[in-house]
């Protein structure tokens, strides 16, 4: 009798053997994919690809069971403690990414697309009210200076609500247009953020639009992800997600690179405002890993076209055979 699609993909919490050997180290988790753990034999070759439930709060909730499992092999003499201290450093990013982009599967879902949407519209009209604030105390406001920052505004949000119509609709054709566009936005973020970082000193008196910023180079990155998913063009969809991961951490080595090395900067730096930049690189460096989670999905759509549209909803973490 032949296997049905559906019947491939499996609730991890019936696969007690994946489970077990999860936790004695054989296998690791890498992003999306569980592996065979390096000096097994088979170390990197595909055990499974991961899906985490859509709705953020079962999400977590997976992850922590996960991560219970995890722990569990930390405690045991006969688990490969290397092996599962990744799984365990690669479930932390996952459970503080999945906080902070208010689910998985952002990239590769129209429910994540409409979530992105959201946020980058809250993030874009923080950055204005933020930009037009400091603008009036710096007395630099002028009408036409205004009337350019509110017509770059106008133009983003267009940007983002004829995406979303294109999305619904399935207008792959206006969809492609808008990539460039897509494209100019981010790239402009980042050369923002890349002009900051290498100065110690706004990376504490400018804090508060560089945490805005980079928001939404995040928040961009995964809405090009899913315009070019949604245009038909899966390849640069993943590409997008590995340069948003490697683009976050240049941008936070270049940063802590740039604080330590100014000593003038470090000696007058509060308290208060070495725990915020603290904890803002930490969530920069635990983001990757749901950046990776959603690339791994993406090659498994490319390699398997129509695959996550097969794969039911669940509560639970859903595994697919490698």
């Amino acid at each position: 009798m032949p296997v049905t699609v559906d019947a491939l993909w499996r609730a991890l919490p019936d696969l007690p053997d994946v489970l077990a050997r999860i936790r004695s180290g054989d296998y690791t988790l890498h992003g999306g994919v569980i592996r065979h753990a390096a000096g097994t034999g088979k170390g990197g070759q595909i055990v499974g690809h991961l899906k985490f439930p859509s709705d953020a709060f079962q999400a977590q909730e997976s992850i922590q069971r996960l991560q219970s499992v995890v722990q569990e092999g930390l405690g045991s003499l006969q688990g490969g403690i290397s092996q599962l201290q990744q799984s365990m450093n690669v479930l932390q990013g996952l459970q503080v990414a999945n906080l902070a982009l208010s689910g998985l599967n952002l990239a590769v879902s129209a429910a994540g697309f409409v979530i992105v949407c959201k946020k980058l519209d809250k993030v874009s009209a923080q950055i204005q009210a933020q930009s037009q604030g400091i603008a009036q105390t710096l007395h630099l406001v002028g009408e036409a200076h205004e009337r350019s920052l509110l017509g770059d505004e106008a133009k983003f949000r267009s940007l983002l609500l004829s995406a979303k119509q294109f999305c619904e609709q399935g207008d792959v054709e206006h969809l492609k247009f808008l990539i460039p566009t897509f494209h100019q936005e981010y790239q402009f973020t980042k050369l923002v953020l890349e002009r900051h970082a290498p100065i110690a000193g706004s990376n504490i008196g400018s804090f508060g639009e560089i945490v805005l910023l980079q928001d939404r180079l995040i928040n961009m990155g995964l809405m090009l992800s899913h315009v070019q998913m949604s245009a038909g063009a899966p390849k640069y969809g993943q590409e997008c997600l590995v340069g948003l991961a490697d683009d976050i951490s240049a941008l936070n080595k270049r940063r802590f690179e740039a604080l330590s090395g100014d000593r003038d900067v470090a000696s007058q730096i509060t308290i208060d405002h070495f725990s915020n930049v603290t904890s803002f690189l930490e969530r920069g460096k635990k983001i990757v890993p749901a950046l990776s989670y959603e690339a791994d999905l993406i090659e498994l759509e490319i390699a398997h076209p129509g695959e996550l549209k097969r794969a039911p909803e669940s509560k639970e973490i859903l595994v697919l055979a490698g």
